[in-house]
Formats: C-alpha cells, sequence, structure tokens
C-alpha cells in the first residue's frame, strides 16, 4: 500500500474487487500529512477519531476499510490486522508518550478502539495508526483539567442532525478551522434507510465519512457522542419502532444501528452495546468550570403520547409516569445537579426542552415526540433547579434542525414566571427544516423563545469563563455547497447567576419591519426573499414576525429584497451589506388591487404554485389556480383546481383543493380525497383586473368524457373569498349520474376539519357527517379558516382530521347541465376557541 494513496469523496468503486494483501508490521516513521480535500490513504479511507477524554486518558479510534461503498466486507481480507498506534506530544511525534498495537478483526468490520491511559491533564496531543507500510493522517486530541481544577476558559462546539442528502457538510469544514476543545455530537449522525440490517448500518457510517469535512473534524477534536432517533428509525421510543422498516423485529433492528454506531465511533468500552441496549448516558468534567451531563432521550423513553406528531395534548400527555429519560436516567441526572460543585452545570441532549405552542389561539398545538409530549417529566428536572439551585444550568439541544435560544421556567404558560435556566438549540448540519414557517408563525405565543432561525444550517460555538457563558450561533449560507462561506448569524451571552440569555452582537446582514402604506402598521406574515443584484443566487427566504419584523443574513454585497403578503402589492428594494454592519430596510406596502394573472406567488410553508400558475388575489385574500404545475397526489388533474390560499396577514397553510371531482361512484375510505375524475385541458385569465377579476378552466369527468366541465374564479374587492361556479354539461345521449363536491386537504400544523353542527372533526379515520349549515371548513394553528361555502345546502359531508370533502348525488340528463357554486374563503378566525364561528358572519 502506498502511503500517498489518494482518491476523491465520489470515487471508491474504482477499488472494488481489490483485495488488501497480508499486513506487516514495521516501524513506524513520520507520515505525510493528510488534508480534508483528499480521500485519507488505503486502508484508513475513513480518517481517524478521538472522543471521549477525561483528566487522563482518551479513545482513539479508526477502521481499516479499503472499499468503504463495499458494505459486505469493505474490501479487506477476512482476517484479523494488526495495527500499531502511538500518541505524541508534538506533531512530528518526536516526543512519543504512549504507543501500542491492537488487532482489528472482520468481526466488527476491521474497527479499532483504544482507550490511552496515563497521560497529562489538560494538554494536546497527537496521534496516528499504522497497517503495514501505510500510516492514517495524523488526529490531535487532548485531555480534560483535573476534577476540581480550577479553569479558567473552556471552548466546545456542540453538532447535530447531518443528513448524506442535505449536502457535502460545509459546516464541518468550518469547524475544522476553529479553535475549539471539543465537539458534542447531540444525535443524528447518520439517517436510516428501510432496510434495518446491520451491514447497512454499517454501509451508512462509511458513507458518512466518505465527507472529507467530517473527517478533518474528528481528525481535529475528540468528540462527545450521543444517539438521537435516526441511528436507528425515526421518532422511536424505547422497545417502540417509528415506522414500518423491512419487517425485522424492531429490536433487532436497534440492536443493529447499536452496533454500527459503536463500530464507526470513538466510544469507550462502557458504551458498547449488549445486543438492543447500550449505556450512553454519561458525566464528564472540565475542572471546576464545567460538568456536562450527556442524556440518552430515546433507548429508555415513554411512547409518544396521543400518536405522536404536531397536535393538541390528549389526557395522556400529562401522566406524571410518562418519561423521556427512564427513571433510573433521571434519577441519575438529579443527583448529579443536586451534588455538583461546578460554576456551570449543562445537560446535553437531543430535543427542544422549552414548551412551543404552535397554536395562536386559546388551544396548544406541540410537538409530542420533543419534551411538549413529557410535560411531567419536564417539569421534574426544572422543578428541580428552581429548587436546589445548582449554578448557572444550562441545556444543549438538538433535533429540530434550527437556532433557538429559550429561556426556561416552571410554567411556561406564564410569561412572568421565573426563568430557572438557558437553552441553546443548535441548527442542523445539513438537514433541512420544512417546519420552519410554522415555527415562525407561532413565535409570537411564545415569549420566552429569545431567538430563532430555521433559514440556515450550521452549528453552534461556545465559549465559557467563571464570569460568563457565550454562544455563537454559527451557519453557513448554502448548505449544498462545499465552499459556502460562514458567518455568525447572532450571539448570545449567560452571566454567572444570572439565568436567561442576552444579545451582545447587533447582528449582521440584512434586518427590517414591514409596514401598510397607509396606516404604518407592523405586516406579520410577509414573506421576504433576499438575491444577489449580480447574479441572481437566492440567499434566504422568510417571512416576518408578529412585529413586522425580519432578519435575512447576507454577506457584504448589494442585493434586491422582495416583499409579498397576502392582500398588498409585491415590492422589490435593493440594499448594500457592509461588512461588520447590520443593514435595516424599511419597505412599506400598498393594498393590493383586485387582480388576476401570473408572475406572482401565495407566499407560505405549503406554497407550491410557480409563478406562471394563475393567483386571484384582492385586499383580503389570496390564490392560486394551477395552470399547469402538478401535484402528486393528484397525478394529471391539477391543472385548473386551487392549489394554495391564504388570508391576509397570513400565509398558506393548504395543500390544494380538489374542487371539483365528478365520480361515478361515492368516494368512500381513507383515499377517498384523491378524486382523479375532473381534467380541466385549459385555462386562461377571462378578466385580469378591473371591479372583478376572472379566470376559467375547461374539461371533462374523467370517467365520463362526454360530461363537460367549466369552472369560473371570480374575485372582487373587500369580499374574503373568491367565488368557484363549476357547470357540469351532459354532451351525450344518455343520463348521467355522478357524484359531484369538492375536498379541502390542509397539511400545516394542527390541522382539523369543520363541518357545522358536529363542531371540529381531528379523528384520523373518515366519517359522514350531515351539515347544518352548508359549508365545510379547515383550519390550523395559525389563526386562520379555509371554507367551502355552498349556495345551495342538499350535500353530506365526509371527513377526517386532515381532509373534508364534500358529497351530493346529481343526475344529469343529455343536454342538460348542473351548476355548482361556492365560495373559497380563506379569514383569520381570532383565535377563537371554535376556529369555525367566524364562517357565520360571511
Amino acid at each position: 500500500m502506498n502511503q500517498q494513496s489518494t482518491l476523491h469523496r465520489r470515487g471508491f468503486l474504482a477499488l472494488a474487487g481489490g483485495a488488501l494483501g497480508v499486513l506487516a508490521v514495521g516501524q513506524i516513521a513520520q507520515p505525510a500529512m493528510a488534508h480534508a480535500d483528499d480521500v485519507d490513504a488505503v486502508p484508513f479511507t475513513l480518517g481517524v477519531a478521538s472522543g471521549d477524554p477525561d483528566h487522563h486518558s482518551v479513545v482513539l479510534w479508526t477502521r481499516l476499510v479499503a472499499d468503504p461503498l463495499n458494505a459486505e466486507t469493505g474490501g479487506m481480507p477476512a482476517e484479523p490486522v494488526e495495527v500499531l498506534w502511538e500518541v505524541a506530544r508534538d506533531d512530528a511525534f518526536r516526543h512519543v508518550v504512549r504507543r501500542g498495537s491492537v488487532t482489528a478483526v472482520p468481526e466488527s468490520v476491521h474497527t479499532v478502539h483504544v482507550v490511552v491511559d496515563d497521560l497529562a491533564p489538560d494538554r494536546w496531543y497527537w496521534y496516528r495508526f499504522k497497517a503495514g507500510d501505510t500510516y492514517s493522517r495524523t488526529g490531535r486530541t487532548r485531555t480534560m483539567p483535573p476534577p476540581g481544577a480550577k479553569a479558567d476558559h473552556m471552548r466546545f462546539a456542540f453538532v447535530s442532525c447531518q443528513s448524506w442528502a442535505g449536502g457535502p457538510y460545509p459546516a464541518y469544514r468550518d469547524l475544522a478551522e476553529q479553535d475549539v476543545d471539543f465537539v458534542l455530537h447531540l444525535g443524528d449522525y447518520i439517517y436510516e434507510t428501510a432496510n434495518g440490517g446491520l451491514t447497512e448500518f454499517r454501509r451508512l457510517h462509511a458513507l458518512y465519512k466518505t465527507s472529507p469535512h467530517l473527517r478533518a473534524a474528528h481528525a481535529r477534536f475528540p468528540f462527545f457522542l450521543t444517539w438521537d432517533d435516526h441511528e436507528v428509525q425515526n421518532n422511536y421510543a424505547g422497545d417502540i419502532q417509528g415506522g414500518a422498516g423491512d419487517g425485522r423485529p424492531f429490536l433487532e433492528r436497534r440492536a443493529n444501528g447499536y452496533q454500527a454506531y459503536y463500530e464507526h465511533l470513538p466510544m469507550r468500552p462502557a458504551q458498547q452495546p449488549h445486543g438492543p441496549d447500550a449505556l450512553m448516558y454519561r458525566r464528564f468534567d472540565f475542572g471546576r468550570l464545567a460538568e456536562f451531563s450527556i442524556l440518552d432521550t430515546r433507548q429508555y423513553r415513554s411512547d409518544q403520547p396521543c400518536g405522536d406528531g404536531r397536535k393538541a395534548p390528549c389526557a395522556e400527555t400529562a401522566d406524571p409516569a410518562r418519561t423521556m429519560t427512564g427513571p433510573e436516567q433521571e434519577q441519575w441526572l438529579l443527583s448529579g445537579l443536586g451534588r455538583s460543585k461546578a460554576r456551570w452545570n449543562v445537560v446535553a441532549q437531543q430535543t427542544i426542552m422549552a414548551q412551543f405552542d404552535y397554536d395562536l389561539g386559546p388551544g396548544k398545538i406541540v410537538n409530542l415526540d420533543e419534551w411538549d409530549g413529557y410535560p411531567a417529566a419536564r417539569s421534574r428536572i426544572l422543578d428541580f433547579i428552581a429548587e436546589r439551585r445548582p449554578s448557572n444550568p444550562v441545556v444543549l439541544s438538538g433535533d429540530w434542525h434550527t437556532h433557538w435560544v429559550n429561556d426556561l421556567k416552571t410554567d411556561f404558560d406564564d410569561p412572568n414566571s421565573e426563568t430557572v435556566a438557558t437553552e441553546f438549540a443548535g441548527t442542523s448540519i445539513s438537514s433541512g427544516a420544512g417546519w420552519d414557517a410554522d415555527v415562525r408563525a407561532g413565535l409570537a405565543a411564545n415569549p420566552h423563545v429569545k431567538f430563532y432561525n430555521g433559514t440556515y444550517r450550521g452549528y453552534v460555538i461556545c465559549d465559557v469563563t467563571p464570569e460568563r457563558w457565550r454562544s455563537d450561533l454559527r451557519i453557513v449560507l448554502a448548505a449544498a455547497d462545499p465552499a459556502s462561506p460562514a458567518y455568525t448569524i447572532a450571539a448570545f451571552e449567560v452571566r454567572d447567576g444570572e439565568p436567561g440569555a442576552r444579545r451582545i452582537d447587533e447582528g449582521d446582514g440584512l434586518a427590517g419591519r414591514v409596514t401598510d402604506k397607509a396606516t404604518g402598521t407592523p405586516l406579520p406574515n410577509v414573506q421576504v426573499t433576499v438575491t444577489a443584484a449580480d447574479t441572481g443566487l437566492r440567499i434566504a427566504t422568510g417571512t416576518t414576525d408578529a412585529t413586522g419584523e425580519f432578519l435575512a443574513f447576507a454577506p457584504p454585497g448589494d442585493y434586491k429584497i422582495a416583499i409579498n403578503g397576502v392582500g398588498y402589492e409585491p415590492v422589490t428594494v435593493t440594499a448594500k451589506v457592509t461588512q461588520g454592519r447590520q443593514t435595516r430596510v424599511e419597505p412599506a406596502l400598498e393594498r393590493a388591487a383586485v387582480r388576476a394573472g401570473t408572475g406572482r406567488s401565495v407566499p407560505g410553508p405549503q406554497s407550491q404554485a410557480a409563478l406562471t400558475d394563475i393567483v386571484l388575489s384582492n385586499d383580503l385574500v389570496a390564490l392560486t389556480v394551477s395552470a399547469g404545475t402538478q401535484d402528486s397526489q393528484l397525478p394529471g388533474v391539477t391543472v385548473g383546481k386551487p392549489m394554495d390560499l391564504a388570508a391576509v396577514g397570513h400565509l398558506d397553510q393548504i395543500d390544494w383543493l380538489n374542487l371539483p371531482y365528478a365520480s361515478l361512484t361515492q368516494p368512500r375510505g381513507g383515499n377517498a380525497w384523491q378524486q382523479l375524475t375532473v381534467r380541466a385541458d385549459t385555462t386562461q385569465v377571462v378578466s385580469a383586473t378591473g371591479p372583478e377579476a376572472v379566470a376559467r378552466a375547461t374539461g371533462a369527468c374523467t370517467a365520463a368524457p362526454e360530461v363537460r366541465v367549466v369552472t369560473t374564479y371570480t374575485i372582487r374587492a373587500g369580499e374574503p373569498w373568491v367565488s368557484a361556479e363549476s357547470v357540469f354539461t351532459n354532451q351525450g345521449t344518455a343520463a348521467r349520474t355522478l357524484w359531484i363536491g369538492d375536498v379541502i386537504d390542509h397539511d400545516g400544523a394542527g390541522q382539523r376539519s369543520g363541518v357545522p353542527g358536529a363542531g371540529i372533526v381531528t379523528a384520523s379515520a373518515p366519517a359522514d357527517f350531515t351539515p347544518a349549515a352548508p359549508w365545510i371548513g379547515m383550519t390550523g394553528s395559525d389563526g386562520q379558516t379555509y371554507a367551502l361555502l355552498y349556495d345551495e345546502p342538499g350535500f353530506t359531508a365526509y371527513a377526517c382530521g386532515i381532509w373534508v370533502m364534500s358529497q351530493r348525488q346529481v343526475t344529469i340528463q343529455p343536454g342538460a347541465a348542473f351548476t355548482l357554486r361556492r365560495r373559497i374563503a380563506a379569514v383569520d378566525n381570532g383565535g377563537a376557541a371554535d376556529p369555525f364561528a367566524v364562517l357565520a358572519n360571511l
């Protein structure tokens, strides 16, 4: 094997079939240094790593693998291989302090774990491995200050959530260039596939380590690691699976995931799994400065209540026996906090601990996979902190792919209650955040959230002294670009003895407030899109908060800022961003005129239409009708149907409206919504502006092509709806009996259906209802209600929690027509307990 062997990241398959010969042990000599943009020398292609240091020892790791993408053998022979290792006080290895050998065996895919002991405390070391004539790259690691020793300064990073599909890890490239003492990884090191076999988990770990930036970070700093769910299966809880998987018993999948995790990371023998069990929670000190309690909130937790998801808590949620950590780990945590003498007491764990209510009204919508699904367990921890007062408690969290700074309180429903601890939640290394707009929409209901940003990927650097804790929230502009520049989007400080973080930087990039031009009123939920003036590259997309403010980080340069809010005319302004300063823009919007046309979108988390689709808008509502965009759930029939809809001051939360359908049989079952029964062949704008704007879709019934269907959409000034008239004309020679109606599908947070006389529908299985009034509705957590208000009664509703449809049977004679008239409404419900009460005023 050649010491200089290198390969590009995706080029490993060239090694397929190449066998690694017998490895002889020779004299250790100085190797050439590897660089982050190279694949490491064969057989050390996955690099080196160190982890779990204490004041006298550290774990060193590597894996011998000639072909990392060979899931079965890694291109290695089925025989043991002797590996030499050494640790030195310098990177030239002139002062070697420890050396030895270890045997890498095929049963553990030739992975190596070495616990190096008898090291000096609080100092940096360099290490390397050798197999045959080949050296690994040189890694750097360190020991901790002794327990009880004075330590004046600590600097570390914490990371989480590194989906391979999310990009080539520019955040790790930036981290590897920093100067930190260690890295905390809070989970989702890999993302599982449906295959739960040991070979598949090993393949994923090998694949992820083909990232040169991940390998560089591991080689430069020791890691403390704990897992979340994706190392096994999304949202699993204890011994309860989180999804269907490949059909194998879940505990077998868990054992396989745990085994591959241990094999591929620098873990101590105490963390080695025994089947589906492994001891991951543990504690370490950084002298007297800080004590860290690392939690495992997956292996012992109770099943998520109420069926999991983001929804209203049910009675099960309040059960005091429910736990995130299991009773033993919880007691271990509280006992440790109670006796700690450290200046800073850090709880490093997976999911967001602070309450977050997505519902702007009197109700509550929470994420039941986070601590909000286990409020009694959270209260036991925060009440203990309030009573026993451990010094400066700080909680570090991951999982939700977004940056947060939260005040932790014993009563989150009372903004005036005492803040007892501070939480920093870091954004993801690469995993996306499709729920970003839902969180931003709910910020007004959660004043304990001091900072939130979900636009960017990155990590957090913490700089700690006895007097203060500083967290720098790092971001990269584009996770898909390996060369993407990195920045600090915000910096927060916690002072010794003062729970709660305060911002200590003014912020770089772009910020501002969007207002109504006539009244000066701040405008929430207005979409802000920043593009580079010279290249047109999109830098950021976000929305204004409840005070009309937006934050759209951008590096120095010239930018165009497009402002788009429902009920207002869109505008584009320009701005120049200067290094080290925050540039503010204050766009004022004019109320929208009545208009139908292309070139605009309805902003929102579910918005999916293209700029070539037709938007009907006025000063109260905006609706998109597809002129070509196809939704995968309505293949071939999306054209001519509404896709996006929102009221003024709100964002689109609708998935689509299947309006209309015309079925030969009565729709039944869980997929009744998927009526592929009316297809439009043409769409057109009939009237673009004026007292009323009109668009029209013309097509036919797919099951009875002789029944032509023409739907006309009309919008007028001052009306919070779009009128929709569908005319079904039988051009055949025989009568046709059809089930006719519409479907509203809602995929936003807190989705619930409404049927008059039946109240709010949340059941997962559809049922028949007889409406007491001629409408059907949908709502979510954002204070917005959607409805179809029919001119004529005489229909039934078929509904579950996430979709609702109208059904009426009609017979159309040859040459005759049937006309279905309704209004498509979107209105603010004022946060009322009954979100559909507002429809009585329409």
